[in-house]
């Protein structure tokens, strides 16, 4: 479903470099009429496409996107023309059917956001006089503290000593838990770091230089313990200094036995850490974390297709050879979801922490509750953790949840 005439490939990512810089020597008529045409099409981006490249956040827009799909599904849109008559009883009714389905007030409030933020846009366009969405009451949240609990100090430690340090991947698994315990870090924040952000000298002091949510940076103090085992990783990968590679990247090992960090499925066949199963070339048939195409999200409000690499067999793996030690793929990072999925929640399940709450943003939440109980102040953990608001580093605190840790105020009474 198109607003507006759509471009094939409207992606800025592969807009010709000419476009964004006037030629500085004449050029051919042919050639100058081939550019004034592209810059023509380029201006007709479809307005779905225009909405969701609006959003810095990759997570954003793929969320968004899938949220827009979701109303489109239940109100039964198709064409351009019903979208530019919805109604607030359609809002109304989806709203309803979101709480039927038992969504949390969360959830249903970034639906219902995603909602409107498109219209609005419409809104802007002159395409519809007002905002349907607008002032449709969204549910409101249980309570200003999130659900991710945190882990005790105890385990905190435990965690920490999990992964073997006796072989180059534990060694890696090692760091990546304390830059995420000492730093507070994202899983995707974990998965961008370069060679280069670590150990950046700010007044004498090694720092940790993070790009943050809305291409953000910040820099936070490198810990004694994440400063050292970071450094020994590197050592045993050989990584050049001050390099452009990833900090942190994926392990080919064929090991035959199972546990945390395993990287063979049980019928031995080499695991590739993000879940997919290594190819000849080291990569798998699985999609990363790709920069989102946009058009894709937009057409019709269509799931995007799988790619031929989705639908390929992994038949010629199974003749790899056993028995290999681990090997870094030094031109391949990290996903956040193999951060999430093949590091941290083996090694929480071997230390005896289960539970579905249980996960890798527990990390995140026991570094701020675990600064908080150290009296460090509210706007340094806020800057820790690179939020923009501080209502939302309180909803990390989760120093009162604790039986251990009672409330209790000396008042100048009596």
């Amino acid at each position: 479903m198109y607003l507006r005439e759509q471009l094939s490939d409207p992606s800025p990512s592969r807009t010709p470099s000419h476009v964004h810089s006037l030629p500085c020597v004449p050029v051919l008529d042919t050639e100058r009429d081939s550019a004034a045409s592209r810059f023509t099409q380029l201006g007709i981006m479809a307005i779905e496409n225009q909405w969701l490249a609006n959003f810095s956040s990759a997570c954003t827009r793929r969320a968004y996107a899938a949220d827009v799909r979701d109303f489109a599904a239940f109100s039964g849109l198709q064409t351009q023309c019903e979208l530019l008559r919805v109604a607030r009883s359609h809002v109304l009714a989806w709203r309803h059917h979101l709480q039927a389905q038992g969504l949390s007030p969360s959830t249903q409030r970034r639906k219902l956001a995603a909602l409107s933020s498109l219209l609005e846009r419409l809104v802007d366009e002159q395409l519809i006089p007002t905002n349907p969405a607008r002032g449709v009451r969204r549910p409101r949240l249980e309570s200003h503290e999130g659900k991710t609990p945190a882990l005790s100090l105890e385990q905190a430690q435990a965690l920490l000593e999990a992964p073997d340090a006796n072989t180059l991947k534990g060694v890696r698994d090692r760091a990546i838990l304390a830059v995420m315990l000492l730093g507070g870090l994202r899983r995707a924040e974990v998965v961008a770091l370069r060679v280069r952000d670590f150990d950046c000298q700010r007044a004498g002091v090694s720092h940790l230089r993070v790009l943050g949510k809305g291409g953000k940076t910040r820099f936070i103090a490198a810990a004694p313990l994440m400063r050292e085992r970071v450094q020994r990783y590197l050592a045993m990968r050989g990584a050049q200094p001050q390099s452009d590679e990833r900090l942190f990247v994926r392990m080919k090992a064929v090991r035959r036995h199972s546990g945390a960090g395993c990287d063979v499925n049980p019928q031995g066949r080499p695991i590739e850490e993000d879940g997919g199963l290594l190819n000849d070339s080291g990569s798998t048939g699985r999609r990363t974390s790709a920069p989102l195409d946009i058009a894709p999200y937009t057409a019709s409000f269509e799931r995007r297709p799988k790619s031929p690499q989705n639908l390929q067999t992994n038949a010629s793996n199974q003749s790899r050879r056993q028995g290999q030690p681990d090997t870094p793929l030094k031109s391949s990072g990290l996903t956040a979801g193999a951060v999430a999925q093949r590091i941290v929640q083996p090694y929480l399940a071997q230390i005896g922490v289960v539970g579905e709450r249980f996960s890798a943003h527990a990390l995140r939440v026991t570094a701020a509750t675990l600064a908080l109980r150290e009296r460090a102040d509210l706007n340094e953990v806020r800057h820790f953790l690179g939020h923009a608001c501080i209502s939302t580093t309180t909803a990390y605190d989760r120093r009162w949840s604790d039986e251990n840790q009672p409330v209790s105020l000396v008042l100048p009474l009596g």
